[in-house]
C-alpha cells in the first residue's frame, strides 16, 4: 500500500512548493512556515478574474503588501495591475530567498524586512516608501473619505502560541477601526483590502450566524460597502449551520444565485463551492417519534451515521435480526445505539424549536397587523382589541410551550430566534444584518493541494469602504468635539458582546440611557419598533395616530410603514430583544442618543457597567506605576 504524501511534501505540479521546502529546512519547517501559501497560479488567475470589476473600477496605482510570504500572489497582482509602486513588507527572514528575486524583477518593487506589529506611524512609512501617497489622494465627496490609489494586500499568520491573542481577526478589527477614524493606513482616506486568513477567523469577521457576530464583524458592518469572501477552502464541519434554519439557508442561497446570474458572474469548472446538504433521516424514529425536520448536515452528522451503520439492524433493516418478545429488534452494537439516540434527539429538538418559532412568527405578524390597523383612522377599536387579545393568547401558549420544552432543546433557541430576526429585518432580506447574507456570489473553491502545506485552510476576503457608511455619516453630522462619546459607546459595547452575547436591549438602555421611557427611546430610534411587542395604550382611541419614521426616510419622502415605525397610540416592549440582532444603523442611533443625553461616562466605566472586561492596554493601567506596600 502506497503511503500518501505528507502535508509538508512538495507537490510536483506546483514548483513553488519545492522552493518553499528549500527555503525552510525540514527540521525548521513546522516552526518556520506558520501560514499556508497559495502555490497555484491558476487559483490566482481565477481570483483576479472574479475580483477584477472591483479593482479596475478605480484602478489602484500603489500596493502595500503585508506578509507577502512566498510571493506568488503578490507577483500575480502586480502583473494584473501594473502599479507604480509595490512595497513588500515581510517580517520573516526565511522568505528572503523567495522574495528578493521577485523584488529585483521589476523596478516598482520595494522589499522591506521588518516587524509589522511594531509599526506605529504608518503615514511616516508611506511618506518614505510610497511618497505619492498624500492628502491630495483624498476623495471627500462622502462622509468617509476614500483613497482609491492604494490597495493593501495582507496575509497575516495565525497566532504562534495560544498565549498570543493577536489573531488575523484582531488585525482586521484594527484595520476597520482605523478606517472609521481615518488614521494609520487610512490617513489619506479609506483604502481597499484583499486579505487571506483562516476559516476560523473568517467566522469572526464575516459570521454566518448572529451568534458569532461580535466586535470584528460589527466594525466591518460600520464602514463596509463590500466585504465578502472571494475564494475559500471547503468548510468540512459546517457547525455554524446549527444556528440557522434550513429554509433561511435555502432562500439565501437562491437569492445569491440570482444576484450572480444577473451580474453574469461565471464560475470556472472545479471552482463551484459545494452547497449545503440535508442532515440524514434516522433509520428508526424510536419511542419518541417526531416528524423529520430539515436542517443542514454537519461533520457531526457524518460521524453519527458512520457509527449507526455499524449496527447490522440499521445497515440491513430487511435482514434476519434477533427480536424481543414484543417484536422490537435487539441492538447488538452499543456505540451505534447511542449514535442513533443522538440523531433522533437532534431531530426531535429541532422539531420543538421549529414549533416555537412558528408561534413567534405568528406573534410578529399580528404585531405588524396591530400597528398598521392602529394607524388607520377607519379601523374599528373592537378590531384592535381583538388583535391584541389574540397576541396575548399566543404569548401565553408560547410561554407554556417553552416551559414544557427540554432545556437542551431551548439552549440554541435564542440564537436561532435572533438569526431569524436579523436575516430579514422588516421583511426585507436585502437589509440583512450580516454581511455574509448580502454576499454578491459564493466564493471560489480552493482545492486542498493549492495551498502549502497541505491540509490547510484559507479564505481570501475583499473589503471596500462605503463613502456614506452609516457610522461615518452619523459622526459627520456631529461637531468634532461631540464625536468621542458615540465612538466610546460603540467601542465599549462591541468589546462587551464577546462575553455578554445574550445582552438584551433593556440591559443596554439601563446603562446608556437610564430612566428614559422605552416609548421615548423608540420614538427617537424608530427602527427598534420592528422587533418590539406592541400593546394598545389605555386611551389609544383618543390619541393621535401619527406615525414617526426615521428622519432619513422622512426627508426622502418615503411613506412610513407603521409596522416599522413609532406610533403615539401604542406601547412598546423590547424585553425579549437582544442587542446582537440590531443593525449597525440602529446601534449608532442609540449611540447618538447617548451623546445627546447628560449621561457621560468614561470608556472604562461604560465597559464595566456593560459587564465587559478590558486589557491593561485598553484600560490604561499599563501606564500606572505599581502600588508599593512597603
Amino acid at each position: 500500500m502506497t503511503k500518501p504524501p505528507g502535508r509538508w511534501a512538495a507537490v510536483p505540479r506546483f514548483p513553488l512548493t519545492k522552493a518553499i521546502r528549500k527555503a525552510f529546512p525540514l527540521a525548521a519547517t513546522k516552526r518556520g512556515i506558520r501560514k499556508p501559501e497559495i502555490v497555484s497560479e491558476q487559483l490566482c488567475d481565477d481570483i483576479l478574474t472574479r475580483i477584477s470589476p472591483y479593482l479596475l473600477r478605480n484602478r489602484p496605482v500603489d500596493i502595500l503588501d503585508l506578509w507577502p510570504g512566498a510571493g506568488l500572489w503578490s507577483s500575480k497582482v502586480n502583473d494584473f495591475l501594473r502599479p507604480r509602486r509595490h512595497v513588500l513588507i515581510e517580517p520573516h527572514q526565511g522568505y528572503r530567498p523567495l522574495l528578493e528575486p521577485l523584488a529585483q524583477s521589476r523596478p516598482g518593487y520595494d522589499l522591506q524586512f521588518m516587524d509589522i506589529s511594531a509599526i506605529q506611524d504608518w503615514p511616516s512609512l508611506m511618506s518614505k516608501h510610497l511618497p505619492e501617497q498624500s492628502a491630495a489622494n483624498r476623495d471627500e465627496s462622502g462622509a468617509l473619505a476614500r483613497n482609491d490609489t492604494l490597495l493593501v494586500l495582507a496575509n497575516p499568520p495565525p497566532s504562534a502560541t495560544k498565549n498570543n491573542h493577536y489573531t488575523p481577526a484582531r488585525w482586521w478589527t484594527a484595520f476597520m477601526e482605523s478606517c472609521l477614524r481615518q488614521t494609520g493606513i487610512h490617513t489619506y482616506g479609506s483604502v481597499r483590502l484583499l486579505m487571506t486568513l483562516p476559516l476560523l477567523d473568517v467566522q469572526a469577521i464575516l459570521p454566518h450566524n448572529i451568534t458569532d457576530r461580535k466586535r470584528p464583524a460589527i466594525m466591518a458592518e460600520d464602514v463596509a460597502q463590500h466585504a465578502f469572501a472571494v475564494a475559500s477552502s471547503k468548510d468540512t464541519t459546517n457547525y455554524w449551520t446549527t444556528y440557522k434554519w434550513w429554509d433561511q439557508l435555502v432562500d439565501n442561497a437562491a437569492r445569491v444565485a440570482r444576484k450572480t446570474a444577473e451580474a453574469k458572474v461565471v464560475t470556472p469548472e472545479g471552482r463551484e463551492y459545494p452547497p449545503l446538504t440535508l442532515a440524514p433521516e434516522s433509520p428508526d424514529p424510536g419511542t419518541k417519534p417526531a416528524p423529520y425536520t430539515p436542517r443542514a448536515n454537519t461533520a457531526g452528522h457524518d460521524r453519527i451515521m458512520e457509527l449507526i451503520m455499524l449496527e447490522p439492524s440499521f445497515a440491513d433493516p430487511s435482514g434476519p435480526h434477533k427480536r424481543a418478545r414484543n417484536g422490537r429488534v435487539l441492538r447488538s452494537n452499543q456505540e451505534a445505539t447511542r449514535a442513533w439516540i443522538m440523531l433522533n434527539e437532534d431531530n426531535r429538538h429541532t422539531f420543538m424549536r421549529r414549533q416555537l418559532l412558528d408561534l413567534l412568527e405568528q406573534i410578529a405578524k399580528l404585531n405588524q397587523a396591530l400597528s398598521r390597523a392602529a394607524a388607520d383612522p377607519s379601523t374599528d377599536p373592537s378590531t384592535l382589541r381583538s388583535t391584541q387579545e389574540e397576541i396575548a393568547t399566543l404569548q401565553t401558549t408560547y410561554a407554556k410551550q417553552c416551559s414544557e420544552t427540554h432545556y437542551k432543546a431551548l439552549k440554541q433557541f435564542p440564537g436561532l430566534c435572533d438569526d431569524w430576526r436579523a436575516s430579514s429585518p422588516g421583511g426585507n432580506p436585502d437589509n440583512a444584518v450580516l454581511l455574509w447574507e448580502r454576499r454578491p456570489f459564493e466564493p471560489l473553491l480552493i482545492q486542498p493541494d493549492e495551498l502549502f502545506p497541505r491540509e490547510s485552510d484559507r479564505t481570501m476576503v475583499y473589503f471596500e469602504a462605503d463613502p456614506n457608511a452609516c457610522a461615518a455619516r452619523k459622526l459627520h453630522e456631529l461637531p468634532p468635539g461631540d464625536r468621542d462619546a458615540p465612538l466610546e459607546c460603540s467601542e465599549a459595547l462591541t468589546l462587551t458582546l464577546g462575553s455578554r452575547n445574550h445582552m438584551t436591549v433593556p440591559e443596554l438602555l439601563d446603562v446608556i440611557l437610564p430612566g428614559r421611557p422605552v416609548n421615548d427611546i423608540v420614538r427617537a430610534v424608530p427602527s427598534l419598533a420592528m422587533f418590539a411587542n406592541r400593546t394598545l395604550k389605555p386611551d389609544f382611541d383618543t390619541l393621535p395616530k401619527t406615525v414617526h419614521g426615521s428622519p432619513s426616510d422622512m426627508a426622502a419622502g418615503k411613506k412610513p410603514d407603521p409596522a416599522l415605525c413609532f406610533q403615539e397610540n401604542l406601547d412598546y416592549d423590547l424585553s425579549d430583544v437582544r442587542v446582537r440582532a440590531l443593525s449597525t444603523e440602529t446601534l449608532w442611533d442609540l449611540f447618538i442618543e447617548y451623546q445627546k443625553s447628560d449621561r457621560k461616562l468614561s470608556p472604562v466605566q461604560l465597559n464595566r457597567l456593560l459587564g465587559g472586561t478590558l486589557t491593561s492596554f485598553k484600560s490604561g493601567e499599563y501606564r500606572e506605576s505599581p502600588t508599593k506596600f512597603h
